[in-house]
């Protein structure tokens, strides 16, 4: 049996325990309303709070003066050329800011604004999830959670505050499911990584209706209502997508041991009638994540990663060096290979981890980021020439990539904004794509979204892990949080309101 998820999860941790809210003392909490905003990462004294403004807030040019109405310090600062500023103060969360602009002599603005918490955006413990959950998925007004130890898909109705379970679909035992894909809004492909096979379900009755299997894995498959066999079928099924009235499955392809074969593949199967097609042979080993953008479907060849049970450590394994390669869904065939070596630098620093590390592409589709399995790191490929960007020599810096900080996924809203959740560190950081700076004002602190933001010190962490963001705009297509993520190790729901943090515009 593959345990492609939590053994990965097993060997970065030692202790298991689930978040609790912030404990922090003090105010703040403001809402704001407007473009210009205070913000801070918690409530309590002697805390890094940047007042500022988004861009267009100000004139460029403006003489802007920030002043702190509870000390009386007063920063001065100038509008930026696209109408930003961000001067930072120390100070409490209960304190006031006046903000004046100044801009050819005449006063354009002159207000007072609370501080604003992060840590208010986050709502923890939002319910308990199934053993192990491998991903989470939206749509429409609903959320599923793939649990993958559990053997099952939790549903849960987003249109209450907080989300309520309306109901499970149940898979069969030792199915070990870690993704799945919709075909509309009924039906569903799911991928089982230890089952060896792909699963069809209806989520609206919330049944398996099918169950494609890999020939000699057994024939009872309760409680799916038909069975099919397809001959090398599939291999540790690791992500499922569909296009063109075909489903896309990879596979990672590893031995008993757990260690990769030289080459993943990718499985095909017609949506139309359920047969399988057949397989394509990846270019690299462990082939996990699978994008479908226009007519190609991007498949992530994690490589491998190394633990020495001496040292404690994981590294790259050089003998499978990552890669991605451009499947053409029109004709089935690989287009094109984008290679990722390794640094023996960075040696950290390979997509390889727990399935399935998927590209997220930017709104425009011009760039793609995937994350980084050890440390707090991502690479970035621009899309249209299919070229890796920040490659593992020089990758997009998180966190400090000397330590361990898995960056469990990444997710890139409507507005080019990148969410990315840290595995060991239960926070969320956000990235802007448009220039690659991490935390971007007013996001200029990461999401404390578990037990460990709280308390970097501790022993006992969450592992905030999968996350999926609501599509559309925010305050018309829906209320609350656009953003639901979940933690691999306390397995519970959590959300992110930005509009706490950043009004709609």
């Amino acid at each position: 049996m593959r345990l492609c998820i939590t053994f990965f999860i097993l060997g970065l941790s030692v202790l298991f325990l689930w978040g609790c809210e912030d404990s922090g003392t003090g105010g703040g909490g403001f809402i704001p309303t407007g473009n210009i905003i205070a913000v801070a990462e918690r409530s309590g004294s002697n805390q890094t709070i940047q007042v500022g403004g988004t861009p267009g807030s100000v004139p460029a040019g403006s003489l802007v003066d920030v002043t702190n109405r509870d000390t009386g310090k007063t920063q001065t600062t100038v509008g930026e050329s696209d109408g930003s500023f961000d001067p930072t103060f120390m100070g409490s969360t209960n304190d006031l800011f006046n903000v004046k602009v100044t801009s050819n002599g005449t006063v354009v603005e002159d207000t007072v604004i609370g501080v604003t918490l992060l840590s208010q955006a986050v709502k923890r413990d939002l319910a308990v999830l199934g053993s192990v959950p491998a991903s989470i998925e939206i749509r429409g007004n609903r959320a599923y959670v793939v649990n993958g130890f559990s053997n099952n898909i939790q549903i849960f109705d987003l249109d209450q505050d907080p989300p309520q379970e309306i109901g499970t679909i149940v898979l069969p035992p030792n199915s070990n499911p870690v993704a799945m894909a919709f075909l509309d809004d009924t039906r569903a492909y799911v991928a089982n990584n230890i089952g060896q096979s792909v699963a069809l379900v209806n989520v609206q009755t919330r049944q398996c209706e099918l169950i494609i299997v890999r020939t000699g894995e057994g024939t009872n498959f309760p409680p799916c209502q038909e069975v099919r066999f397809a001959v090398g079928a599939f291999e540790d099924p690791s992500d499922v997508a569909i296009a063109n009235e075909k489903v896309y499955v990879s596979n990672s392809n590893r031995d008993e041991f757990f260690v990769p074969l030289p080459n993943g593949f990718i499985s095909i199967i017609n949506s139309v009638t359920n047969q399988f097609m057949g397989t394509i042979t990846a270019s690299g080993a462990d082939s996990a994540g699978l994008t479908v953008i226009d007519d190609n479907i991007y498949v992530v060849n994690s490589g491998n990663v190394l633990f020495d049970s001496q040292t404690n450590t994981f590294t790259c394994d050089f003998d499978f060096p990552p890669s991605i390669d451009v499947l053409n869904t029109q004709t089935d065939n690989i287009i094109d290979t984008i290679e990722i070596p390794l640094s023996e630098e960075n040696n950290k620093v390979c997509p390889g981890g727990d399935p399935p590390n998927r590209i997220a592409p930017t709104p425009d589709q011009g760039f793609g980021y995937i994350r980084v399995g050890l440390v707090g790191a991502l690479l970035k490929i621009n899309l249209d020439t299919n070229t890796l960007v920040n490659g593992t020599n020089n990758p997009i810096i998180v966190t400090d990539i000397s330590g361990l900080d898995n960056t469990a996924d990444v997710q890139i809203n409507g507005e080019g904004l990148g969410f990315i959740t840290l595995f060991n560190s239960d926070q969320i950081a956000v990235i802007d794509t448009t220039d690659d700076e991490i935390s971007p004002f007013p996001f200029s602190f990461f999401f404390p979204a578990g037990i460990r933001a709280d308390n970097p010190n501790s022993d006992l962490f969450d592992g905030v892990q999968r996350l999926a963001i609501i599509p559309g705009i925010q305050g018309i297509d829906f209320q609350g949080a656009d953003i639901f993520y979940t933690t691999g190790i306390s397995s519970k729901l959590g959300s992110v309101n930005t509009s706490l943090v950043l009004p709609p515009q």
